[in-house]
């Protein structure tokens, strides 16, 4: 039917293909192949393009010279917006981009007029741009490096991007032109224009860089040629940089397919600021780029490291109903935690900061479709790596890095009516006086895969959170069960600090199973060597290889280390174990340690 029509129209069916299919659209007929013939070359050229000079999206913004004569294609988010603008079909290929900047060796120049001229054509015809006014100040933008206006549209072009990746920072910012694109984006698409920009991205993660400070050392350690050069102009930090933050992360949950976002070293509010007040981003502060009210479809947050506030992650996933994931590796700090000295109180936590808040945002969002919720501390301490202070008595008994919390903190997890997979940190619900809550009062019906990360190393350190833990608990009244585990440090170096094995913990599970009157032929041991943790962590390497590089996990223990049974153990089995090692560390003795399993196979027969 193709060859039936005028010679002209079939060049506008083959303009029309998308470059993924070219190849195979060509391949149907010789007159196909033909008619063809200047697509191919183009897409050859295009493809050998993306590989031969890696293309990234830093820096965000570049001041565009005046008498230069040339300008770098590939010099990050300018130079690929240029890219673009000479060859639109480009966009289509570019389903992946971060901002790890690569040397501009192998990169092509551009003639600086024509590079002129093209983006002054692509601002004119941007769909984002609503009036004259708005193509004036992004031109200017754009044209001095400000406010990360290019990146903002260079993201309406790319229309088949999947993941991204880029910083935030103060040196070069993307404030706050790339959240009005992202909101200009989103409003565009909740108005049926589906195939735009970022129409199509799944991913998103956002890097939080604290550049403020100078890189330049002490003005007395200058030379005299140093103190000849051009110093660097101070970085300003804006006023309402926290505000529009807030924005930013807002705008990207508004797109249409938007599922997943991460966020690292990201701080809801200055760690440094002697304010209480949690500040947040309204629309009348940035009235011509309005937010648009919803829907969202994220299902997924992860704060990489870093203190969120409530009306923060409110503000995230307020309107999606099919949030369905967090994962927060917090911050130890006096805003999150307070501070204690001597037994006293010194700094008390701010109340939209502390993990009670932040559970209680989560339960007003997504009380019935949280499935998974993770709660990691992400510092341990300087000693060995694990939870002890030598000025807090490490051979003690029992001790906590939260030690003054109140004794209730382990919170009503059973309020989110469908949560299935639970990760604690011990030292997050837990204190000196009481530890922790019964999971029999506190375990949803509908749990079905629990860990527990205990890092304390000194001996007996866990025991009475782990006897508080299993309190009372019968696991025939959770008929999801699968999997109650317990991460834990065993590693034997720094003067014995370490030794710490899983032996009380297998005795408080049988104890608790005795006492739940779980019938003892039921119950059989069961342990997984280093040889099977080796494969599993090939196995994970293997996927993130494969997935691109856009990474949205970083710190912390991921779900592969944590839920790593084999599926097949645990047909009709519900199993209590605990995960640890054996050896000594890389740096004391300069071998590995063996990752082990051992626990408590349960026959089920309930549910």
């Amino acid at each position: 039917m193709l060859l039936s029509l005028p010679v002209e129209l079939q060049q506008k069916i083959v303009d029309s293909v998308n470059p993924q299919d070219i190849v195979a659209f060509s391949l149907t007929c010789k007159q196909a192949h033909t008619i063809c013939l200047k697509r191919l070359e183009e897409h050859k050229f295009l493809t050998n393009l993306v590989k031969e000079i890696p293309l990234c999206l830093a820096p965000a913004n570049i001041r565009l010279p005046a008498a230069e004569e040339s300008f770098f294609r590939s010099a990050g988010s300018p130079g690929l917006l240029v890219s673009i603008a000479e060859y639109p079909r480009l966009a289509l290929l570019l389903k992946d981009l971060n901002f790890e900047e690569h040397p501009c060796s192998g990169a092509r120049t551009i003639a600086l007029e024509h590079a002129w001229e093209l983006i002054g054509q692509l601002i004119n015809a941007s769909p984002i741009l609503q009036n004259e006014d708005e193509v004036h100040c992004w031109l200017d933008a754009v044209t001095n490096g400000r406010g990360g206006a290019a990146l903002g549209l260079l993201l309406s072009r790319l229309t088949q991007l999947k993941k991204i990746q880029f910083d935030v920072g103060f040196k070069d910012p993307v404030t706050p032109y790339v959240a009005r694109a992202v909101s200009r984006l989103a409003a565009r698409s909740q108005s049926g224009f589906l195939d735009q920009g970022l129409s199509q991205l799944t991913h998103a993660r956002v890097e939080f860089v604290d550049d403020s400070g100078s890189d330049l050392p002490p003005d007395d350690d200058l030379s005299e040629d140093e103190e000849q050069q051009p110093q660097p102009e101070p970085v300003v930090i804006p006023e309402d940089h926290l505000q529009q933050l807030t924005r930013l992360l807002v705008s990207l949950t508004r797109l249409p397919n938007l599922r997943h976002l991460s966020l690292m070293d990201y701080a809801s509010r200055p760690e440094t600021a002697d304010s209480e007040e949690i500040i947040d981003w309204d629309d009348a502060n940035d009235p011509d780029y309005p937010l648009p009210t919803g829907p969202s479809q994220l299902e997924s947050l992860t704060v990489d490291r870093g203190i969120i506030s409530a009306p923060a992650l409110s503000r995230i996933i307020e309107h999606s109903t099919i949030f369905s994931s967090f994962r927060y590796i917090v911050f130890h700090v006096p805003e999150v935690f307070g501070r204690y000295w001597n037994n006293f109180p010194e700094v008390d936590p701010i109340p939209d900061m502390t993990l009670e808040s932040i559970c209680t945002a989560l339960l007003n969002h997504a009380k019935s479709s949280l499935r998974r919720l993770h709660l990691e501390m992400s510092d341990y301490g300087g000693m060995c790596g694990c939870r002890h202070d030598p000025c807090l008595k490490p051979y003690g008994g029992y001790m906590s890095i939260n030690p003054c919390a109140p004794q209730t903190t382990n919170w009503r997890w059973h309020e989110f009516t469908n949560l299935e997979r639970l990760t604690l940190d011990i030292d997050l619900f837990s204190n000196s006086k009481g530890g922790w809550l019964p999971f029999a009062e506190t375990l949803p019906i509908s749990i079905k895969e629990v860990a527990i990360l205990a890092h304390r190393c000194p001996p007996g350190a866990n025991k009475l959170d782990f006897e508080n833990m299993f309190r009372g608990f019968k696991p025939q009244t959770f008929p999801n069960l699968r999997t109650i585990n317990a991460w834990h440090r065993n590693m034997k170096d720094f003067h014995e600090i370490g030794r710490n094995g899983p032996e009380h913990i297998l005795q408080i599970y049988s104890h608790m199973l005795w006492e739940a009157d779980v019938p003892t032929d039921t119950v059989r041991p069961y342990e997984l060597d280093d040889d099977y943790f080796k494969q599993k962590r090939k196995e994970q390497l293997d996927r993130e290889r494969a997935s691109g590089s856009v990474k949205m996990e970083m710190f912390g223990l991921k779900e592969d280390e944590l839920y790593a049974l084999p599926e097949k153990d645990l047909e009709g089995t519900v199993m209590f174990g605990v995960y640890y090692s054996v050896g000594m560390s890389l740096v004391a003795s300069g071998k590995l340690y063996d990752n082990l399993y051992i626990g408590l196979a349960v026959e089920k027969s309930w549910g």
